[in-house]
């Protein structure tokens, strides 16, 4: 189970962070149990940001916690690293963003700057597309403005014009969306 730390936008602030003070990683109650004591259990490392073949991907330490309670492990991912993923958010958000300003997947591809292939963004934004009702209930229950906007394309840049996608998809997992 992952527990994401909002406010950490990128790998060199959360490296800074977790250098500097990192207790604040550590969660105040088991995810699995609620129960409020939780002990370090070490980190592990993790390929964040996919870059050029021939350049060596930068590997993150990600706090493990463990709680005796329920016995499980949970980890405490920075904002910026989606579960489950090998590009950080901000690398979508573009995308995202090449999409919605009506590129196609082969143009967006070609122009994001990012070895994403073809295949990989059609998955994302087909998912983008199926999860809209989903994600616009949720993210209008926190942020009512969003109402004024019902279309897909609308609802999108102005959500992203006023908070990073990793922000945005935080919410949703917290709120117990699955995200992308």
């Amino acid at each position: 189970m992952a527990i994401i730390f909002p406010s950490i936008l990128s790998l060199l602030h959360h490296n800074e962070n977790l250098r500097n003070d990192p207790e604040s990683y550590r969660p105040k109650r088991c995810p699995g149990c609620s129960h409020t004591i939780v002990w370090c259990h070490g980190c592990y490392l993790r390929k964040a940001d996919r870059k050029d073949l021939n350049e060596p991907s930068e590997l993150v330490h990600i706090p493990r916690f463990y709680c005796p309670e329920c016995d499980s492990t949970c980890s405490v991912l920075p904002e910026c690293i989606p579960p489950r993923s090998w590009y950080l958010w901000k690398v979508r958000q573009i995308i995202f963003l090449l999409l919605l300003a009506g590129n196609s997947v082969n143009r967006t591809v070609a122009t994001s700057g990012s070895r994403v292939c073809r295949q990989t963004v059609q998955r994302w934004w087909r998912r983008f597309l199926d999860s809209f009702s989903d994600y616009s209930f949720h993210l209008r229950n926190h942020f009512p403005w969003l109402g004024r906007h019902t279309e897909l394309i609308d609802f999108w840049t102005k959500c992203l014009a006023s908070m990073p996608l990793s922000t945005v998809m935080r919410l949703l997992y917290e709120e117990g969306c699955s995200v992308p």
